[in-house]
């Protein structure tokens, strides 16, 4: 296909295009001639992906090449894009996997694996959890594991729906692209169903304290049966 073709199935501008390809996040159109180069799917799986590191994830030029360039090298495999994607969504810090400060964290991390029998060490994932803990306990909520098997129960058997959902098939662009879209996702979908929680236990703690209504923010009734 020819550039214009290329911006119609990835709705990006020839002008964008161009730019991506003189920076490196783009590969090449191979050369037709001196002055026309054509372009295949990878190269639409290729703008789509980066369509959704600037979009959803407000990614600079730099850190989109950092995930480009893995997908790019030579004997990457699924996996190893999968957890580059990670990765790049945790957007964890640098020496969580070797700072003293974390390692009580890292330490409750490896417990629930451990007791799960979960795998990915070291991995992006391990290393976002130990933060996230860190993060968590700075501000007065300090989760033993025996509270992030709690959470895993609950997880674990939604994790491997979404694993089955994901197809882990296709070319690495479209598995980075559909992984980060997953990841995006979910997590406003768990910090949705979280916050419902939280304002739920605010209003019933209110009504308790008789500070507040007994049918303070109810949600409407289903279809088709009357209030109560």
């Amino acid at each position: 296909m020819k550039l214009n073709e290329l911006a119609g199935q990835s709705g990006v501008s020839t002008t964008t295009l161009k730019h991506w390809i003189r920076v490196g996040i783009m590969p090449a159109g191979r050369l037709r001639n001196r002055t026309t180069a054509v372009y295949e799917q990878r190269h639409v799986d290729r703008a789509r992906l980066i369509v959704v590191l600037r979009d959803s994830f407000g990614a600079s030029t730099a850190a989109i090449r950092s995930l480009t360039d893995l997908i790019d090298s030579d004997g990457v495999s699924t996996l190893d894009v999968m957890n580059a994607c990670q990765a790049f969504a945790l957007g964890t810090a640098d020496g969580v996997a070797s700072d003293p400060d974390y390692e009580v964290y890292r330490e409750r991390t490896h417990e629930l694996m451990r007791r799960r029998d979960w795998r990915g060490y070291p991995g992006a994932a391990e290393q976002g959890l130990a933060h996230a803990l860190a993060q968590a306990s700075a501000v007065g909520l300090d989760y033993d594991v025996d509270e992030l098997m709690a959470y895993a129960d609950a997880l674990e058997p939604l994790a491997n729906q979404n694993v089955a959902a994901l197809r882990p098939d296709g070319s690495p662009d479209e598995v980075a692209r559909r992984m980060l879209l997953a990841i995006n996702a979910r997590a406003r979908q768990l910090v949705a169903v979280s916050s419902l929680a939280h304002a739920a236990a605010a209003i019933r703690s209110a009504i308790d304290r008789g500070v507040a209504p007994a049918d303070l923010a109810k949600p409407p009734p289903a279809s088709g049966v009357p209030a109560t």
